[in-house]
């Protein structure tokens, strides 16, 4: 019966509703982020990848980009959204138009889990730590 119990509790969790985080807390556990300042067309971006080191496929990701003065107060807040789902072992490409700044910081505001695994907006490898220049 012990068994069963423990079945019938994994069985249940797994068909639950995709969970989403609105914190960023837990995000640097699932998820690093590699980026580099930019240029598109003509406007100052940061750009890179976002990779999902977690077991189910992530999508509806929000990128928030904070520009920082030399002093490292927050002088700007930019946030958009990942297209498409990051696959688990995955990365997706971004780029976010910024306000000029002399550094940026880049974290995950939310995104919510997709069970079964989707695709879609990836692009290959599993891509390695927080960057930046």
């Amino acid at each position: 019966m012990k068994v069963l119990a423990i079945v019938m509790t994994l069985l249940g969790s797994v068909a639950s509703a995709p969970a989403q985080n609105f914190g960023m807390g837990e995000g640097t556990t699932y998820f690093t982020i590699d980026w580099e300042r930019g240029q598109y067309r003509g406007q100052p971006s940061v750009r890179g990848y976002i990779a999902n080191h977690w077991g189910l496929a992530a999508t509806d990701l929000r990128l928030k980009v904070e520009g920082l003065d030399v002093a490292g107060a927050v002088t700007s807040t930019t946030i958009d959204r990942i297209p498409g789902d990051v696959a688990p072992g995955s990365r997706a490409y971004f780029e976010v138009l910024a306000p000029p700044a002399p550094s940026y910081r880049l974290s995950v505001t939310s995104y919510a889990w997709v069970d079964g695994g989707g695709g879609g907006g990836g692009g290959g490898g599993g891509g390695g730590g927080a960057g930046g220049m």
